[in-house]
């Protein structure tokens, strides 16, 4: 049975206490995909005043929803602004103090955190804008990491799509003492075209990843449909997008040019990645003499050498560890979404320790996620 049967919107659960759970011994908890809610308005003021009317402002509303909005228009779907109050209404969404109550109480001793909302801006089409979003953003979160230095480490975000700035971009992350980047599933261009990463012209970027020796990772959640079922029709189609840049980063021969990379897929679950996989050997067998570039090594090959993946509660997953590899997925709890395990985190984690050996667990739980991040 789900974990998440009949479970309460986050701001109405309450931190779930040990209990009986056994961790292996020398276990550190890490979760491998948190979130980070903006309650501040950073933006406004950091930005250059030629630009400045156009800086995003951040508007509590009541609810504990926190609104983006430029001139007075907020820059979220409406579908998202009920369920993401669902969340930032509990204090821990954007305030160190509860935040690290709310994880000590689940037995969370590190965590990577990504931005709630600014990744919704990684297509935003005035780049200039994009751009002064994401370096003010990186700017702030390390900032938020000194509050609780050792525990919190957040995602950085790259301008991704100017190949004169790259080296800059990257240079700018890694001087702040971040551990891993995002860049986006779907890219755009300076028109609003879409970026073809496996294009010539992205090489430089790839170099750039490779010789930071950051995680390089893709995020779910930049698609909204709509129509009825909109909620969950956006739901379904943003936790399952990882076929496509695990064909560009194998077929488009990016990891046969950049080895050292190191992909993480996040927060689509990990019972994609056997099926992916099985995909992926067939066709390289049956279409082998037909691709372009040709690859030097089987598909399998390349995720167990440079991808890795998170999930939060993942039965299906679970049964499948051997074939997704025990050393390339890593437990998160997703804090504090509504899918989060915020609320059942000792249960989640128990889940892994009773699905896999000691070994296995002990990796799964924080021991990878420590050595790819480098924590």
């Amino acid at each position: 049975m789900s974990l998440t049967l009949d479970i309460e919107s986050p701001t109405e659960r309450a931190p779930q206490h040990r209990g009986s759970v056994e961790l292996p011994a020398g276990t550190v908890v890490v979760s491998a995909d948190t979130h980070w809610s903006v309650a501040d308005d950073i933006f406004y003021e950091s930005f250059p005043k030629s630009i400045r009317h156009k800086a995003p402002r951040i508007v509590p509303e009541e609810n504990g929803f926190n609104d983006w909005r430029v001139d007075g228009v907020s820059l979220l779907p409406d579908i998202m602004h009920e369920t993401i109050a669902s969340f930032e209404g509990l204090p821990g969404a954007g305030q160190i103090v509860p935040r690290m109550a709310d994880l000590d109480t689940e037995g969370v001793d590190k965590e990577i955190a990504f931005g709630n909302q600014i990744n919704m801006f990684a297509t935003y089409p005035d780049v200039e804008v994009r751009d002064w979003m994401f370096r003010i953003y990186n700017e702030y979160v390390a900032g938020v990491a000194k509050q609780a230095p050792g525990r919190f480490f957040p995602v950085g975000f790259l301008n991704y799509w100017d190949m004169t700035r790259i080296h800059d971009s990257v240079a700018e992350l890694a001087n702040l003492g971040l551990k891993a980047l995002q860049i986006p599933i779907t890219p755009m261009g300076v028109h609003g075209e879409p970026i073809n990463y496996v294009g010539p012209e992205m090489e430089p970027l790839w170099q750039a990843l490779e010789d930071a020796c950051l995680p390089v990772c893709f995020h779910v959640g930049e698609h909204f449909a709509d129509g009825p079922g909109q909620l969950g029709k956006t739901t379904m189609m943003n936790f399952g997008p990882f076929r496509k840049n695990l064909g560009e980063l194998v077929f488009g021969g990016i990891l046969d040019r950049y080895p050292r990379l190191k992909i993480v897929f996040v927060e689509a679950e990990i019972n994609w990645i056997p099926g992916a996989l099985q995909t992926a050997e067939r066709i390289f067998d049956v279409l082998g003499p037909h691709l372009d570039p040709k690859i030097k090594r089987r598909p399998t090959e390349y995720w167990h050498d440079n991808c890795y993946a998170t999930f939060i509660h993942d039965p299906a997953g679970l049964k499948l560890l051997d074939e997704c590899g025990p050393d390339r997925v890593m437990w998160s709890n997703d804090y504090p979404h509504p899918e989060s395990a915020f609320g059942f985190g000792w249960s989640s984690i128990e889940a892994v320790v009773d699905a896999t050996s000691e070994t296995d667990a002990k990796k799964i739980l924080g021991g990878t996620a420590l050595r790819l991040f480098d924590l």
